[in-house]
C-alpha cells in the first residue's frame, strides 16, 4: 500500500468517526425528526472540505513566506485569498438556513432492488438556492430550488429483505460557492418503505381453480360468436353477417370474442411443506404473471386472503400481504 493511500484510508476513517460522532449527539439532542423540518441555525454545522483544508495550508504557507521575505504583496495576496474563503463560509450557511423539508415518500420495492425515498424540500425564502445535496451512503443527489419553490431529491437504500425498511440518516449539504466549506446538517427520518418479496426467477405454473367462472371474455380476434354492429372499414369480408345485412339493406359485421381463461387459485395451504421466502418468493412470482396475462387471481394466507380480481390496488394489496407475512 502506498503512502498516498495510507494517508487517504486514515482521511477517511476520521472523517466517518467524526460522521458517526454527530450522528450521536443529534440523536440524543433532537432525536428523529417531525416534518416538516425547517432547518434553523443550530441544525447547521459549517465545515471545511478536503479541498478547503489544503487550500488553508497553502495560505498559511504564502503568509509564512510573505514574513519571511518581507514581501507586502505575497501578504496582501494571502490575507485577501483568506478573506474570500472566511466569506464562503457565511454564504454556504445561508444557502442552507431556512430550507424545509415537507415530507419523505417511498414506492414499494421488491427485495434486492434499491428503495428510493424521496425528500421533498421548500425553499420559503425569496431568494435562490443552489447545489442543495441529499447524501447517504448508497446515493448522492443534488438540486437547485429556485425562490419561494419546492423539488425533490432522492435518496437511495439497499433492500436485502421483505418488510418494513426503516429510512436510514442522511446529510443535507451543499458546498456553495467555491467547495471551500460544507455547511450541511443531519435528518434522522421516520419514513419507511415496503419492501416485497423477490420474485422467483423459474416459478412453477399458475394454478388454476378448473372452474373458470371468473372474468369477463376478451372482445376482438377469437372463435366465440358475441353479437352484430355495422360494418366499418377495414373489418374483413369474412365477418360480414350476409343473411342480416340482406334483410336489413345495411352491411353488418359480426363480432368475436375470445372467453376468459380460468382463474388462478394463489393457495399457502396447497403449497406443501418448504421454505417460508421460497413459498414467498414463488406466490409473489405468481401475482405478477396472473396480472401480467389479465388471470383474474385470489390469494389464500394463513394471516389473510383476498377474493379474486384484477388491477394495481388487488396486485399492491396482494404483494403487501406476502410482505409484511410472519410465519
Amino acid at each position: 500500500m502506498t503512502q498516498a493511500s495510507t494517508i487517504a484510508n486514515a482521511e477517511s476513517g476520521l472523517g466517518q468517526r467524526f460522521n458517526d460522532w454527530v450522528l450521536e449527539r443529534v440523536r440524543q439532542r433532537r432525536g428523529p425528526a417531525e416534518l416538516p423540518l425547517t432547518f434553523e441555525y443550530r441544525h447547521i454545522y459549517v465545515m471545511p472540505t478536503r479541498f478547503g483544508f489544503w487550500f488553508g495550508m497553502l495560505l498559511a504557507l504564502t503568509a509564512i513566506g510573505g514574513l519571511n521575505f518581507n514581501n507586502n504583496m505575497t501578504l496582501m495576496l494571502g490575507f485577501l485569498l483568506a478573506a474570500v474563503a472566511q466569506l464562503t463560509t457565511l454564504l454556504a450557511y445561508r444557502n442552507a438556513v431556512g430550507l424545509r423539508v415537507d415530507a419523505i415518500r417511498a414506492k414499494p420495492v421488491f427485495a434486492g432492488e434499491p428503495a428510493c425515498f424521496k425528500v421533498l424540500l421548500k425553499n420559503p425564502e425569496d431568494r435562490n438556492r443552489f447545489a442543495i445535496q441529499a447524501i447517504s451512503p448508497e446515493s448522492v443527489d443534488c438540486i437547485d430550488l429556485a425562490a419561494q419553490h419546492s423539488g425533490q431529491l432522492s435518496v437511495l437504500q439497499m433492500t436485502d429483505r421483505r418488510g418494513w425498511l426503516a429510512m436510514e440518516p442522511f446529510r443535507i449539504e451543499n458546498r456553495f460557492p467555491l467547495g471551500l466549506f460544507r455547511a450541511w446538517s443531519v435528518v434522522i427520518p421516520t419514513a419507511r418503505c415496503l419492501v416485497y418479496p423477490k420474485p422467483s426467477t423459474h416459478p412453477p405454473a399458475l394454478p388454476k381453480t378448473g372452474r373458470g367462472d371468473y372474468g369477463t371474455a376478451h372482445q376482438g380476434e377469437g372463435e366465440h360468436f358475441h353479437g352484430l354492429r355495422e360494418f366499418q372499414p377495414g373489418d374483413p369480408l369474412r365477418r360480414i353477417a350476409w343473411r342480416t345485412s340482406a334483410r336489413h339493406q345495411k352491411l353488418y359485421s359480426r363480432v368475436m370474442e375470445s372467453p376468459s381463461e380460468e382463474a388462478c387459485e394463489l393457495n399457502w395451504y396447497l403449497m406443501g411443506s418448504g421454505d417460508t421466502e421460497e413459498k414467498l418468493s414463488i406466490l409473489a412470482a405468481w401475482v405478477l404473471r396472473a396480472e401480467h396475462r389479465q388471470i383474474p387471481y385470489s390469494l389464500e394466507m394463513p394471516s389473510d386472503a383476498l377474493p379474486a380480481d384484477l388491477g394495481e390496488e388487488h396486485r399492491d394489496a396482494c404483494l403487501k400481504i406476502l410482505a409484511l407475512y410472519k410465519s
